[in-house]
C-alpha cells in the first residue's frame, strides 16, 4: 500500500494497492474511507467464514469475501485484488 499525489487527477491524494506482480488498484480517499468503515465487518466475517458482500451505490466499488479461504477482493471498476485475512488485519490496523 502507498499514497500518492496523482497529476493526472489534479494532484489528488490516492491509495495504491498492489506490487509488481500484480496490476495496481488505486482508490480514492473517498473509496479508502469507505473501505475503512467496511473492513471491520469482512474481517468478522471471513474470520468466521461468514460470506460478506458490500457494493457502492455508483456499482463502481466491491468489497467481498470468496469462498472459505478467507480471501477478501476488492473490485475498482474491471481491476480487483485480492487479500488473505491476515493481510487484512494488518491493513485494519493502518486505516483504523
Amino acid at each position: 500500500m502507498s499514497v500518492g499525489f496523482y497529476p493526472t487527477q489534479n494532484y489528488q491524494p490516492m491509495v495504491e494497492f498492489g506490487g509488481t506482480k500484480f496490476l495496481l488498484l488505486v482508490l480514492t480517499a473517498e473509496y479508502v474511507t469507505i473501505l475503512a468503515e467496511r473492513l471491520p465487518g469482512l474481517v468478522e466475517a471471513m474470520c468466521q467464514n461468514d460470506q460478506f458482500q458490500w457494493r457502492s451505490e455508483d456499482k463502481v466499488f466491491r468489497v467481498n469475501s470468496k469462498g472459505s479461504y478467507r480471501v477478501a477482493r476488492l473490485t475498482l471498476d474491471k481491476h480487483w485484488i485480492s487479500f488473505k485475512l491476515h493481510e487484512l488485519r494488518n491493513l485494519l490496523t493502518y486505516l483504523t
